[in-house]
């Protein structure tokens, strides 16, 4: 496991004044994965802005964990769905 991509939860907590329990709370409903090494838990930094943006939805707006789920699938799903628009945008360019 590569240090430089993984971030302490307890350090990220502190810095960016997000609960430890949110954290566990996302990692319990499988919207984040954590690496464990030495009794430690550790973020990919890849996560930070999925578990910022689900942050404010949850305090913001009120959205359960059920919900962010949901949220989260489905914007996954639009990404894919753009990124395969976008292929066949280009697939159609080469027949015009």
């Amino acid at each position: 496991m590569a240090r430089e991509k993984y971030i302490l939860v307890e350090q990220y907590c502190k810095h960016s004044n997000i609960e430890d329990t949110f954290i566990n709370r996302l990692h319990e409903y499988g919207l984040i994965v954590f690496e464990e090494k030495q009794n430690d838990l550790f973020i990919d930094e890849n996560d930070i802005s999925e578990i910022e943006r689900m942050f404010r939805l949850h305090n913001d707006l009120g959205i359960n964990f059920e919900g962010l789920d949901v949220i989260r699938r489905m914007l996954n799903r639009m990404d894919k769905m753009e990124k395969e628009m976008d292929l066949l945008q280009k697939k159609l360019r080469l027949y015009e």
